[in-house]
């Protein structure tokens, strides 16, 4: 309970501490009968007056950002007099721990530092240390009892104490917030995970309510979840809410009752009472809160909560942080997304072009053996050979297509490495009983080793070209030539057709993508002797 009231929440700290520190001084002197050395009355008059503002500022501190904000600075100048009054009322000769510069100097340099940064912390030292000294100087020019020697090792300690201290502000890095992960499956359709980041923004705040928008760059509507807040959730007409609508520029803390906004500025949060305009807190009935505009790729959004404890300048800074994190999360979505979808398209593609190369081919092969049976019945040939030849070929067919519903399963190969006549010869052998004519291989007496991830599109490409060499062009011959040369594969895929048509330059779809895909080449040469298609694929894995 006592760090959630003060995380994140320094202006409760340097409250706490300057009012603890104004106490103490002021009853330390009230119970010592030697002191206040000097000046009595007006002694007691000025620390009770700076105890009884440090109260009050405390109190602000708790409830008030805004005050809180614009009080920092003029208390800062403040607590810098009242340590220098506070030095002059009660430096003496012979004691040495009564004077408070130690715990004034060291709640000034640190108030600065957690406030701002090193840079007000350098000044703060060097204007300190500076007045002390010019206030030892003066007391001495004015024949009051001081001790130089001591005061000026004081100084000393000053100086070292700044340096530290300031490099403590070098040092100091910005607030840190968890990172922002999508839970797995949390997704809602093709939106980002709108849910998930308001919660996570919520929980990093402990804010009670919040809502979040999105507009999406392609949409013509708002996307709104809400969490505690009458918005509802879903999706806004562009007359409810429009995605042209200016969501707030900056990180922000603000009061549209009173225009009053910390914004993200500078080295820290800076305050403004420009008219503040952020339509989605007006939707959402908002007056105050924390906005946290953000980015993606794909569009961009905001989120407001409210309901924050102790809700100060603090809150800002993480609040840049926060947006940064959820802006960086949706723009991981979007990747993730985009991955998927081109995996889902690429396996579309190659099913796609497996049951070209399989399935309709060997239907189209069917189809024509049937019309070529259907004569040789009319003719009164015996069909019970053919019958069952087609019987076999459609049984090696149905073997080929669980192969590849396996290899689809399994996401891999399920073809191991070997040689161009092992892992292609049954293949050509099957296609020559098919579609009923000659095929020969040929690998130049050499054993080519064929890849396990290369061999099943190698063969998809065979089946391809042998049915396109009798579908389209009434080949009788094929013939099958393999090479190495260079770590590249040389295929030709040679037969006696007719060829293709003078005009027609057309590459054949299929092949020329599962080439392509595998980084290859193909040239095609055409006459009246024939087609062949000579291909070029790495043999290396890629």
């Amino acid at each position: 309970m006592l760090a959630r009231e003060f995380e994140h929440r320094s202006g409760r700290i340097i409250a706490l501490c300057r009012f603890v520190l104004a106490t103490v001084f002021f009853i330390a002197l009230w119970v010592d009968p030697q002191q206040p050395v000097r000046t009595g009355v007006t002694g007691y008059a000025i620390l009770f007056s700076y105890m009884l503002i440090a109260s009050a500022l405390l109190v602000i501190a708790w409830r008030n950002w805004w005050w809180d904000h614009r009080l920092a600075w003029p208390m800062h100048v403040a607590d810098v007099i009242m340590f220098l009054a506070a030095v002059y009322f009660t430096e003496t000769l012979n004691d040495d721990f009564t004077s408070p510069f130690l715990a004034f100097f060291s709640y000034l340099m640190l108030s600065a530092t957690i406030r701002w940064d090193w840079r007000v912390t350098a000044l703060t030292g060097a204007i300190v240390t500076l007045l002390y000294l010019l206030v030892g100087l003066g007391m001495s020019w004015a024949a009051i009892d001081l001790d130089m020697f001591r005061f000026g090792r004081r100084v000393a300690y000053m100086l070292v104490l700044a340096l530290v201290l300031i490099w403590f502000g070098l040092q100091r890095r910005e607030q840190t917030v968890e990172r922002f992960v999508e839970a797995p499956g949390s997704a809602e359709d093709r939106l980002p995970p709108l849910f998930d980041a308001l919660r996570y923004a919520m929980v990093q705040t402990d804010a009670q309510v919040g809502a979040i928008a999105w507009a999406d760059d392609e949409e013509p509507h708002v996307e709104v979840r809400q969490i505690g807040l009458d918005c509802g959730s879903g999706r806004l007409a562009p007359d409810d809410l429009s995605p042209d609508a200016p969501f707030a520029k900056r990180t922000q803390l603000f009061n549209i009752a009173k225009d009053r906004a910390l914004r993200i500025g500078g080295w820290r949060s800076v305050a403004s009472k420009e008219r503040i305009e952020d339509p989605f807190a007006g939707h959402c009935g908002l007056a105050e809160g924390l906005a946290l505009p953000f980015a993606a790729v794909t569009g961009r959004g905001e989120i407001l909560l409210a309901g924050i404890s102790g809700v100060g300048a603090d809150h800002v800074e993480m609040g840049a942080l926060i947006a940064r994190e959820v802006g960086a999360g949706f723009d991981r979505q979007a990747t993730l997304a985009l991955v998927r979808e081109s995996a889902v398209t690429r396996m579309r593609d190659a099913v796609a072009r497996d049951l070209h190369d399989t399935i309709a081919q060997s239907l189209a092969g069917v189809s024509l053996r049937l019309e070529g049976l259907r004569h040789w019945i009319k003719d009164g040939g015996d069909p019970d050979k053919e019958i069952q030849s087609i019987k076999t070929s459609l049984r090696a067919e149905q073997s080929h297509v669980r192969v590849m519903i396996d290899r689809l399963r399994h996401g891999e190969s399920l073809l191991p490495d070997g040689t161009a006549s092992r892992t292609l010869g049954p293949l050509l052998e099957d296609l020559s009983k098919y579609w009923g004519m000659s095929i020969e291989i040929d690998d130049s007496g050499k054993r080519i080793v064929i890849p396990g991830w290369l061999a099943h599109e190698l063969r998809q490409v065979l089946r391809e070209a042998v049915a396109n060499a009798v579908r389209h062009g009434a080949a009788s011959r094929v013939a099958v030539a393999l090479a190495e040369e260079n770590g590249m594969l040389r295929l030709t895929v040679a037969d006696n057709g007719t060829g293709f048509p003078a005009d027609n330059n057309a590459q054949p779809r299929s092949i020329s993508e599962r080439i392509a895909a595998l980084g290859g080449s193909l040239q095609i040469e055409s006459g009246a002797a024939g087609t062949a298609l000579r291909f070029a694929l790495p043999l290396d894995e890629r």
